[in-house]
């Protein structure tokens, strides 16, 4: 076919297509074959009605119908044979028509993905990272795991730090009961930094059947907008009290880990936080690398991958803000704070993906399902969850297979680095 192809752009090409007339002619010839056979006409036995006929009851149908089966397929051998890669749907330029006798000409404008030309990825210098476990942090992780094993036990005695009471709580903004705030049988840690600090210290030392009152005035920021701005009233009375009863730190709660003794525990504890800083130095390294990488390279990309990663990054600002019921700021003003951001993205994207292919690495299946199940363990799901988790939110596994696919060829752009004190 050997399309005419026109670089309007680093990342945009305008290709000039013509489909030969006799294919026009086949087509349009079968599709009038099958309508004569198909459709009854007044007058005609099946199959037996005149051309002219079925042109004029049937000409635009037909004209749509080969426009449409055969430009695709053109367009698709134009592209392959111009080997280019589209990053979004082809722009016909203008209107199609097809004239009797004549090919059908036209031309498409597409985004692609540039040349990134050269890629210089080996010897990347990076700053040696070390890391140390020190015995606090062992003895938190240790105060962590008997802090999950805690009971609580009723009792008369009066609240103090730590213990649980159990509370019906009404709340009032200007002496109205506001119902989203009221709760009966509400269960409250003494202390715990999800309350207002006014409310635990007014139950300090409150037994059952206490009454208690509390004014509480937000600031107007506060993330939960009912109450931003305003004084609340709490008007609380101790149902039920619990005293937290802590297991010792010893061979026994070291056993509940599937640890034989408490000096076991400690070293498994030592291993599992060296392999998390361990992992967390790895991800360092490889935004340095990255860094790196986009220092080294200068190329155009495609404004409607640009652009597409922006209401990627608008989407998680919202979900973000959705979950902590953070105030989110207008599109435009995310647009303009997500754009560098966003080009930067998707550099990282395209130069990772011409390393790849000429390293020709590849994620496989095994890769993929140990992947899931991995994401399942540290979630506490199960692989069919995690699965339909991705299916809901990313349309596909496509979103992991790339994620993996960048991970592997950071970890052979990591292993040529020169990592130096």
């Amino acid at each position: 076919m050997h399309p005419n192809v026109e670089e309007l752009t680093a990342t945009k090409r305008r290709l000039k297509i013509t489909i030969p007339e006799d294919i026009i002619k086949a087509e349009t010839k079968s599709i009038y074959d099958k309508i004569r056979v198909t459709t009854k006409i007044p007058g005609f036995r099946p199959g037996k009605a005149p051309q002219s006929i079925l042109e004029k009851r049937f000409g635009k149908n037909v004209e749509a119908e080969v426009i449409e089966k055969i430009i695709p397929q053109y367009y698709m051998s134009a592209i392959k044979e111009a080997k280019l890669e589209p990053v979004t749907y082809p722009n016909i330029e203008e209107k199609i028509e097809l004239k009797s006798g004549e090919p059908l000409s036209f031309s498409v404008t597409v985004e692609v993905k540039p040349d990134v030309g050269e890629t210089h990825f080996e010897g990347i210098s990076l700053k040696k990272k070390t890391y140390t476990v020190e015995d606090d942090e062992i003895e938190k992780s240790l105060s962590m795991l008997q802090e999950s094993k805690a009971l609580f036990s009723v009792t008369d005695g009066p609240l103090q730090e730590g213990d649980m009471s159990i509370l019906d709580s009404e709340a009032f903004i200007d002496d109205k009961l506001e119902d989203t705030l009221t709760y009966k049988e509400y269960p409250l840690l003494i202390g715990s930094e999800e309350m207002p600090k006014d409310i635990s210290d007014a139950l300090t030392g409150k037994k059952k059947g206490d009454s208690v009152e509390v004014r509480i005035s937000f600031e107007s920021d506060h993330p939960n907008k009912s109450i931003a701005g305003k004084e609340v009233v709490f008007k609380m009375l101790v149902k039920e009290t619990k005293k937290k009863n802590l297991p010792p730190i010893d061979d026994e709660l070291a056993k509940e880990a599937q640890c034989e003794t408490l000096d076991e525990l400690k070293e498994k504890i030592r291993e599992n936080l060296g392999s998390r800083k361990e992992s967390q130095i790895n991800l360092e390294y490889k935004k340095d690398i990255l860094d790196d990488l986009l220092k080294r390279h200068d190329f155009d990309v495609p404004e409607s991958m640009v652009n597409g990663e922006i209401e990627s990054l608008i989407q998680q600002e919202k979900e973000n803000a959705g979950r902590t019921g953070a105030e989110v700021k207008h599109d435009d003003e995310l647009k303009k704070e997500f754009a560098e951001k966003a080009r930067s993205n998707v550099k990282s994207v395209i130069l990772l993906e011409t390393i790849g292919k000429k390293e020709q690495i590849e994620v496989s299946e095994t890769d993929t399902k140990n992947a899931i199940e991995e994401i399942a363990v540290r979630n506490n799901l199960n692989v069919e969850e995690v699965t339909k988790l991705y299916a809901v939110r990313e349309g596909s596994m496509d979103a992991l297979k790339s994620r993996l696919f960048a991970d592997k060829v950071l970890d052979l752009i990591l292993e040529k680095a020169k990592i130096e004190d």
